[in-house]
Order: structure tokens, then sequence, then C-alpha cells
């Protein structure tokens, strides 16, 4: 039997289940991500190598990615927190299938629609406008890739249909992961509600052993990887409101076991290739570690001023990444069409101004779009 159930009461009840500051690092997470595509894919915004004092920062800027992982990890503990609360309400799955697709697709296909008309404009007008900074134009989509697109599917959807993967919103990818991780708990919810964690535990066992016998075959699938950043997610959720306290430090050392793995290739580590999956899993195995670490000053850093910037972006982090890719793209040919090339100018007033720009319509959207799609009761840190 599950250790959160018992055999006459039903699930037991967490402890605390909301994490408040995970808003703050929710934020901080977004933040990197639109760092690191405001320098590395905005147009007029690539870097040369050898630019001098420069190069230690972008070093470290390179990797402002592992923003995802951090996502991810995130996701593992927030969404299995909401799963947690639906299993003591009746017809648990189709509430939660109901509350995550009310709170991720419609705003999603507002902001596709928006930037595929957008993209259309431009390009009728300039061809190849976009196209410089990897935005296809959505003329040239097949049907199959309009429906991977709209259904948050493209990712995986090649592997059943003729044609290459394209999403119009680059990191719309992610989300195709997101919504692998939402089908896979909630089918956990309908089909072992009494065995949840168990059950995903037993997922992923089998992610494990899909890496070491499909390597190369699951690209696209959780089964590539990415499940285990979420259940990172997952183990910090389960051990700060069901091991025994005494026993919850323990629950870190699947994660230590983690780490070491991720670190037996270190030429890896050393590089600043996007993606690279040493580093996300080391990236997403010392964050959940942190926050096992920080749960009992959980309460002095949600209120702490210093995180109230990132605490702010936080609560309107989907909008932000859902808005970011284009609209870096636009600052970034606006500094190009001015000649504002050099690196120094790029670094501490392009990216400035790409920040200001995303904050900015990102609460607009957040505020006519987004916020109408907030489930009722949702927080920021679940």
């Amino acid at each position: 039997m599950d250790a959160t159930t018992t055999s006459v009461n039903g699930p037991r009840e967490p402890r605390d289940p909301r994490y408040k500051s995970l808003t703050a690092w929710r934020g901080a997470a977004c933040l990197l991500v639109v760092i690191f595509h405001s320098l590395f894919t905005g147009y007029g915004l690539a870097f040369p190598d050898g630019i001098g004092p420069l190069g230690g920062i972008l070093e470290v800027l390179r990797r402002a990615w592992l923003g995802v992982p951090l996502f991810f990890v995130i996701s593992g503990y927030c969404v299995t927190a909401s799963a947690d609360a639906a299993r003591r309400r009746p017809n648990p799955g189709p509430s939660f299938f109901w509350r995550r697709f009310h709170r991720i697709y419609p705003p999603y296909w507002v902001w596709l629609a928006i930037t595929a008309l957008v993209v259309w404009l431009v390009e009728s007008r300039s061809p190849g406008f976009f196209g410089a900074v990897f935005i296809p134009n959505p003329r040239h989509f097949t049907r199959w890739q309009w429906f991977g697109n709209t259904t948050l599917t493209e990712s995986w959807r090649w592997h059943f249909t003729r044609g290459t993967e394209s999403e119009l919103i680059g990191p719309s990818w992610t989300l195709c992961y997101e919504e692998q991780f939402y089908a896979t708990t909630g089918l956990a919810l309908i089909f072992a509600g009494r065995f949840f964690f168990s059950t995903l535990a037993l997922v992923t066992i089998i992610v494990i052993a899909g890496m070491i016998l499909f390597p190369f075959g699951t690209l696209g699938w959780f089964m590539d990887g990415q499940w285990l950043m979420f259940g990172a997610g997952v183990l910090v959720y389960y051990a700060l409101n069901y091991a025994p306290a005494k026993m919850a430090g323990w629950y870190g050392v699947p994660l230590g076991l983690g780490i070491l793995c991720a670190v037996a290739t270190p030429e890896r580590l050393l590089t600043a290739r996007v993606n690279e999956p040493n580093q996300s899993y080391l990236c997403a195995f010392c964050f959940a570690l942190l926050l096992l670490g920080l749960r009992r000053w959980d309460n002095e850093l949600a209120r702490a001023r210093l995180l109230r910037p990132l605490t702010y972006c936080g609560e309107m982090c989907y909008s932000m990444y859902l808005i970011h890719w284009p609209t870096v793209t636009v600052v970034g040919w606006g500094f190009g069409r001015l000649g504002l090339r050099n690196p120094f100018v790029i670094l501490f007033l392009g990216v400035p101004c790409c920040l200001l720009v995303v904050i900015g319509v990102a609460r607009l959207f957040h505020r006519l779009v987004e916020r109408k799609f907030l489930n009722p009761g949702y927080s920021t840190s679940q």
C-alpha cells in the first residue's frame, strides 16, 4: 500500500503542501531563460569569440538556459501538490485534467495566434526576417505541424507522422514535456489513486531503464530523461509532506546519486552546449536538494524584500515565458537596425531593454488574458 494512504480513511493529509517561496524561484528561472534568449538568439545580439573582459560573464550567461531544469523541478513539486489535493475530491482525474487544460492551453492558444499573425504579416513584407532567428513562417507549416503546435505535442508528434519538428514558439518544446508529465500524473490519479506515489516512482524506474536500453529512440518523450527532473520535484514534495520528519533528509540520497552520475563525464559539463543533459540533471538535482534544505526558512524567504522582484516575475512567469521569444527578437532587431552591436552595449543596454519590454508585455498579457484562466484557488506557489 502507498505510504500516503490508509485502508480505512483514504489518503493521509500532507503536512504542509504549500511552498511559498517557489514563486520567487519560478521568477528567477524565467528571468534566466529570458536573459539567455536575449543574448544568444535575438536578431543582432550575437557575440563573437574573443571579446576580452566580457568573456567570463558570457561564459556564465551561456548557461542561463539552465532555468529550464529549475522550471521542471518546480512543476514536479507544484503539480504533484495539485494532484495530491485532487485525490481527496470525487472524480479526481477529470478534475485534475480540466484544471491543467484550463490553466495552460487557452493562454497558449491566444499567444500562438498573435505570433502566427505577426510573423505572417512581417514575412509577407520582408521574407526571411524571422527565419534568421529560428522563428518559422507559419505559411509553410504542414497540417501535422499545426496539429503539433496547437496540441503541444510537436516535440514527439513527428515520431508518428511524416515531416520534421518545428515549433512556432521555440520554447514551447518545454510545454510539450510539461503536458506529458500532466498526462502521466492524471492517469496515475485515475487508475492508481491509492498507490499514487508508488506509481510515479515506478514510472521513474521505467524511464531510467528506457534511457539505458533505448538511448536514441525516445527523443521528445519524457523517456529521454526529462521526466527525472520532474521526478526530483515529486520526490521533494513527498519527502517534505509524507516522509517521517527524521527521515526526510534521507530522500536526498537519490538526488545525490543523480548528481554523481551527472558529473561522471566532466568534459561534457564544461561545454556550453544548449540542453546538455548532464548539465540539466546536475542543475535539477542540486536545486531539488536546495529546496529540501531551505524548507525551514520558507516563510522568511517568501516575505524577503530582496526577493520581491523575483516574486513579481514569478506571479506572471507563464505569460513571460510565452511572450518572450518573439519579443526579444523584435528588440534585438531594433538594436541591429540602429547599429548597436558592440558587446558592451548589448550586454549592459540591450539585455536590460529586453527584460523591461518582456516584463511590460507579459504584465499586459497576464492581466488581459492569463488571469482569466487561473483556476479557482490557484496559488503561484502551487
